[in-house]
């Protein structure tokens, strides 16, 4: 399997809905999802998934309109923090210094309403074998999120650190299995296709 995970671009900011938050794009990310599709236009694809949030889907939907594919959506790779009601851009947040952010800042994932971070890599390791098992020696794109795809990098790596490395919005991850079964990643955040949009954008710590 080739495998390219992408991080969704830039969603609206929601507080407090009535459910778990479930934005969609901003005008700056449905641009980002375009210029994506753009620049992997002549790279083969075979099959495209995403995450059931709403910024993932609308994210593949270029990259998948672009070939004619349906969009697969995998329960398993949503975010850390899928059940909260309030979903804020990181870069929001560290500038408002937000009750959040200093939840994360200081470990209290609960409170902060995420998810534990070792058993959220768990669950999407898991989650990932079961889907791959269906998708061998194909080239996949995967549309996540920052958390979702930090977890899944760290577990191929064998990296303690959940949360180990910067992604911006449509950031790209190359990966592949190797001829003896294990994972290679052979990229981490590729952004040459932000280049035109990147003024508008803070870069994305992970948490």
């Amino acid at each position: 399997m080739k495998l390219l995970l992408i991080r969704h671009a830039l969603p609206e900011r929601v507080e407090n809905a009535d459910g778990p938050a479930d934005p969609g794009l901003t005008e700056v990310g449905h641009e980002q999802a375009r210029r994506l599709a753009d620049w992997l236009k002549g790279e083969q694809i075979d099959h495209v998934a995403a995450s059931p949030k709403l910024r993932a889907v609308e994210t593949a939907q270029p990259l998948a309109a672009e070939r004619g594919l349906e969009i697969e959506i995998v329960t398993g790779f949503s975010e850390i923090d899928s059940g909260s009601a309030t979903y804020i851009p990181y870069e929001q947040m560290r500038r408002e210094r937000h009750e959040i952010w200093r939840h994360l800042r200081s470990g209290r994932w609960k409170e902060a309403g995420f998810a534990d971070p070792e058993r959220f890599r768990d669950d999407v390791a898991k989650s990932f074998a079961s889907w791959e098992a269906d998708h061998t020696d194909r080239t996949c794109a995967v549309v996540a999120h920052s958390g979702t795809i930090n977890a899944l990098v760290s577990h191929f790596l064998g990296i303690e650190n959940v949360f180990f490395f910067s992604l911006e919005y449509t950031g790209l991850c190359r990966l592949r299995r190797n001829v003896l079964g294990g994972m290679h990643v052979t990229s981490l955040n590729e952004t040459a296709h932000l280049h035109a949009v990147r003024d508008t954008l803070d870069p994305l710590p992970a948490p």
